[in-house]
């Protein structure tokens, strides 16, 4: 029997990042807890290579893929007209409470009275009355082909949330909601267990981000160019299916964590019981990093410290690159992280740093060591648009670095202080506005050519992680929390 089995998302142990630290991280350190590891990716990739050493007391180790389809029959009950009644009702209550409803809808394709394989499904004519009764009813004016497929594309990957292989564990624990979510509820649902969720970044928020930007969802063209702030019907379509899978994420939990008072807000807003949430803030290894030495170079050393997609904009940390060197022709800046997971927007900001004629100021590293870089970076600097509570300003703050962040997520009480007594320490960074070089560069700017500044926000930063950031006393917290319900 495992203890505790992880349902992730992308991240460990396939994907280096903060999310996938804290988790190899927290493993590490409870060696008398046996661990599972559900990793969730978009495909089976024979590329794919380990990015951390799995620790011994990691028991299991499945990896599910949302569009690798098993279309291949098996052997199921005949479905009965209550099964299809069932499945109409699950769609009327998604406005609503489905919660219910989503218990029953899932029992059709999992365990011993499932009527429905993923083949079954699609090719069932009465499946495809009720999309066409639910198009006629919720879908006037929209291409019917349109409708057809996102239907099709958004129920895939579920059917594979819906009929994936679980482990049995005492304790279950989800680090995002999404179909990590879902699988992790399912999970609950079918072995029993306890059920916790920790999200570092609100995964719902996130993805409506990205889907309000996205270019892969169909929009019908324009006829006018008045701006408009709805979303189209299949942006929103998405949209909802990812609040689906959050809602019913948490209403399976029996206790929700987050890192930040922000977090909580979003998630009581987006439905999760106050009552069940409580914060824990990530901690760092203070002493490992307390052993860096300070070397710095003769010219300003800028970094940006993060996976090169387009939720950390990237392109204003280039954009106010070329503004602070009009005052500091030979300052050098850094764009520290993998490239590879959105390959077409890291041609972007190569492109962009080429038709500025930046190339001998602006280097892209891909992974490496952190930690030497740390050695002599003046400024570390974060554009993202979203955010949880970064992991590299505990690192840049706690190797006495000031940082530039934009005021999302927790930046701001990382940076400023949470309470009073964490506030008299002082600023450990500047806040900037999203989406602006100009108030990154001016940030950047003003802690470089202002000595007492940068002082103060060294040794506030150095003080402030070593205060409340301690990784031993948050873990314990989890450790506690693990012991009690084993």
């Amino acid at each position: 029997m495992i203890d505790v089995c992880f349902f992730l998302e992308g991240t460990y142990p396939y994907v280096a990042g903060g999310v996938s630290t804290w988790v190899h991280q927290l493993i590490t350190a409870m060696r008398d807890i046996r661990f599972g590891i559900v990793y969730i990716a978009p495909h089976s990739d024979p590329t794919r290579r380990l990015k951390y050493e799995v620790p011994n007391n990691v028991l299991y180790l499945k990896e599910i893929y949302l569009h690798d389809y098993n279309l291949a029959p098996q052997k199921k009950r005949k479905p009965k007209p209550q099964d299809y009644e069932l499945i109409r009702t699950f769609y009327e209550e998604l406005e609503t409470n489905c919660f219910d409803s989503f218990r029953k809808f899932y029992e059709l394709f999992r365990g011993e009275q499932s009527c429905f394989d993923t083949q079954s499904f699609f090719s069932s004519e009465k499946i495809f009355d009720l999309l066409n009764y639910f198009y006629d009813r919720y879908s006037p004016g929209i291409s019917y082909i349109d409708f057809f497929w996102t239907w099709r594309g958004t129920h895939l990957p579920l059917l594979q949330s819906l009929t994936a292989e679980i482990p049995a564990a005492k304790i279950y624990h989800s680090i995002s909601t999404g179909y990590a979510g879902l699988i992790s509820a399912i999970a609950r649902q079918s072995h029993g267990g306890k059920l916790f969720l920790t999200e570092h970044g609100i995964y719902t928020h996130e993805r409506t981000l990205e889907i309000s930007q996205a270019n892969w969802i169909y929009e019908r063209e324009q006829r006018h160019f008045r701006a408009e702030r709805e979303l189209s019907f299949f942006k929103t379509w998405w949209i909802r299916m990812f609040q689906l899978m959050n809602g019913i994420t948490y209403h399976a939990c029996d206790q929700i964590f987050t890192l930040f008072e922000g977090n909580k807000v979003r998630q009581i807003l987006s439905g999760a019981e106050p009552e069940k949430i409580s914060i824990i803030p990530n901690g760092i290894d203070i002493r490992g990093t307390l052993e860096i030495r300070r070397n710095n170079r003769p010219h300003p050393q800028i970094a940006l410290i993060g996976r090169v997609v387009n939720i950390k904009d990237i392109k204003t940390f280039i954009l106010a690159a070329r503004l602070v060197l009009k005052t500091l022709p030979k300052a050098q800046f850094h764009v520290i992280g993998p490239f590879t997971e959105e390959r077409d927007y890291y041609d972007e900001c190569k492109l962009l740093v080429e038709t500025l004629n930046l190339e001998e100021n602006i280097s892209f590293t891909g992974p490496v060591n952190v930690r030497e870089y740390y050695q002599f970076l003046d400024v570390v600097v974060l554009t993202s648009l979203s955010e949880a509570q970064p992991y590299v300003i505990l690192e840049a703050n706690l190797a006495g670095i000031p940082m530039v962040a934009t005021d999302v997520g927790a930046c701001r009480e990382m940076l400023e202080g949470r309470d009073e007594p964490d506030k008299i320490l002082g600023k450990s960074g500047l806040l900037t506005e999203v989406s602006s070089p100009e108030s990154t560069a001016t940030a950047i700017l003003k802690l470089i050519q202002d000595p007492a500044l940068y002082k103060s926000c060294s040794e506030a930063g150095r003080a402030r992680i070593q205060s409340y950031y301690d990784q031993d006393d948050l873990f314990s917290r989890y450790l506690n929390l693990y012991e009690r319900n084993l």
